[in-house]
């Protein structure tokens, strides 16, 4: 093992494949408390992830030499395990795993530590299991279907050794470290370590898509556990625009789904937005909508940032931090009546830009870099003590 002052570590993602999110902005955090080390994956594609040229280097598995693979990955989920296992990372006194996937499975050698940063167990192996066997029609074809069943147990196999690879697991929320408990429960985690939020929060008079008319306000990749149709479905009823900013499979189900419940324009889709076009997005709206069940949301304390209040599934990560009727509205579960009801309390809320900044303030992004880096310097100086004896 390395005796140096400074240990050398480097950052392990599952795929650095699409735009600036959530687990991306940890990733950028963490670059900022390490500037040096340099980020593995499974897949890299650099036109769409401006955010990692940051890094020193960026590292992709052999899949990246497959170009289709950067769209099919769901599709090749059973090679994503030789794609971690493949790395050699023995240069490296540290090795930090970012992951909702496979990351963690990543093979270090003795006197290597192993932090992982766990954003949730992997949701198409676990709570999202039925789900992703029924996402596509092919899959529901009963010969592929009996393969997929196949693919997940061996991959749910793999899960259940690879998360002990780790030294020691980090959750991002009470709301993960109950799902370790749940799927892991041999599993001891560290505790909590809530991500950063961190936003230039200049108030803008940029155009937005409803000018001089209030909207509600959705940022989210559009897949299907973000129920983004329970927000359309309960502003066409209430007559409430609505602006979603993302990208994703369920974009084309969405539309149909504004076509046919709102009115004409009342629900506008942005795929990508700029860093000043978010600003006067978040600026201009009455408040965020986020009705699925987030492993976090950073949005939440995002939308906090610029003075403005979020309405939340109470079963997400980022409502441990989201005060009820002083920061949001909460939603009582994950139906169309649950929004409408959240939606006609918050008119009847009253919500201080003071307080609702302050909140946010708590875990911006040094908060979470000291955090971070006093964990890792903590269990390599036990590690370190536990090798030397």
């Amino acid at each position: 093992m390395s005796k140096t002052v400074s240990p050398s570590i480097a950052l392990v993602y599952d795929r650095v494949n699409t735009p600036h999110g959530g687990a991306e902005n940890v990733l950028l955090a963490l670059h900022q408390a390490f500037p040096t080390a340099p980020l593995f994956t499974a897949l890299y594609h650099p036109k769409t992830t401006a955010w990692a040229q940051q890094f020193p280097a960026v590292y992709p598995s052999f899949l990246n030499k497959l170009p289709l693979l950067r769209s099919l990955h769901r599709w090749l989920a059973w090679l994503m395990p030789l794609a971690f296992e493949s790395f050699d990372l023995k240069a490296f006194d540290i090795v930090i795993s970012v992951t909702s996937a496979e990351a963690k499975g990543i093979i270090t050698h003795p006197h290597q530590l192993h932090l992982c940063y766990l954003l949730t167990p992997p949701r198409y192996l676990y709570q999202d299991r039925e789900h992703s066997l029924a996402s596509h029609w092919l899959l529901r074809l009963p010969l592929v279907h009996q393969l997929a069943q196949l693919w997940l147990n061996y991959l749910t196999w793999w899960d259940q050794a690879a998360i002990f690879r780790p030294d020691a697991v980090i959750p991002i929320s009470r709301r993960v470290a109950n799902r370790i408990k749940q799927y892991y429960p041999a599993l001891k985690s560290r505790p909590v370590i809530y991500p950063p939020v961190d936003v230039i929060t200049t108030q803008t008079t940029l155009p937005h898509p409803f000018q001089g008319q209030s909207y509600f306000l959705s940022i989210s990749r559009l897949v299907s556990h973000k129920h983004l149709d329970l927000a359309i479905k309960a502003c066409a009823r209430l007559k409430q625009n609505l602006v979603i900013v993302g990208e994703g499979p369920e974009l084309a189900r969405l539309q149909r789904i504004a076509a046919a419940t709102a009115d004409q324009h009342q629900v506008v889709f942005l795929s990508s937005v700029d860093n000043q076009q978010l600003q006067a997005l978040y600026t201009h709206c009455q408040a965020l909508l986020m009705p699925g069940e987030e492993d976090f949301g950073i949005v939440a304390l995002e939308a906090n940032a610029f003075g403005k209040p979020v309405i939340i599934n109470q079963n997400s990560g980022a409502a441990e931090l989201i005060k009820p009727s002083v920061h949001g509205i909460y939603l009582a579960d994950g139906t169309v009546e649950a929004v409408v009801t959240a939606l006609q309390k918050f008119n009847q809320t009253q919500f201080f830009t003071h307080t609702l900044r302050q909140n946010s303030l708590k875990y911006g992004t040094n908060n979470f870099i000291r955090a971070f880096v006093s964990t890792v310097k903590e269990a390599w100086k036990t590690y370190q003590t536990k090798y030397d004896q």
